[in-house]
């Protein structure tokens, strides 16, 4: 069975321990895999961030993975486009984590989007940065946020490719897109 397989049912069953070290095996094995260190950041900041725990015993350990896995894949990954955008996401969980600011997560998302402006997802930060009330702007909203919720959309098969992470953003995107086809014009 394949690394991203057995992930995601570990993380559907909450068995964060056993998902670690999976994600640890993985990465010891294939230390240059971009995906895996995305994997394990988003594993990390989610349980510090949203997933019940045992936080008496277990947070100092997990906070400290957390670091150690982000300060390794930055190493590798820093020019990255990809890595820089979907670890910028997950440092706007909380970014004191990876000990950065959430100035520098804005700018890891910027630099994406600079590396590679073709690209559906990264070009969200341009959309965010649009004014609903000016009439092109809003054009250009309606029709990207109109891709984002259009069911089997690239940007929805790109997202779904990448496990937890990929969800945990589309919902995101999906949620900003509903409030802005909904938001009403002033």
């Amino acid at each position: 069975m394949d690394w991203k397989k057995q992930l995601k049912q570990l993380e559907d069953a909450k068995c964060w321990d056993p998902a670690i070290e999976l994600m640890q095996k993985v990465i010891a094995e294939n230390p240059d895999n971009l995906d895996a260190y995305l994997a394990m950041n988003y594993l990390l900041m989610n349980l510090l961030v949203e997933e019940d725990h045992d936080a008496t015993f277990k947070h100092d350990y997990y906070a400290a993975l957390t670091k150690k896995y982000f300060d390794e894949s930055y190493a590798k990954f820093s020019d990255n486009p990809e890595y820089l955008y979907y670890t910028g996401r997950t440092a706007y969980m909380s970014e004191w984590y990876f000990d950065i600011s959430r100035e520098k997560a804005r700018e890891m998302l910027e630099r994406s989007t600079y590396l590679d402006p073709n690209n559906p997802i990264y070009q969200w930060n341009y959309y965010d940065s649009l004014n609903i009330e000016n009439p092109d702007d809003k054009k250009k909203l309606t029709a990207y946020t109109k891709m984002i919720l259009e069911p089997n959309s690239c940007i929805s098969k790109i997202l779904k490719s990448q496990g937890s992470l990929g969800e945990y953003i589309l919902e995101m995107m999906i949620h900003w897109a509903g409030r802005i086809l909904h938001e009403p014009a002033y």
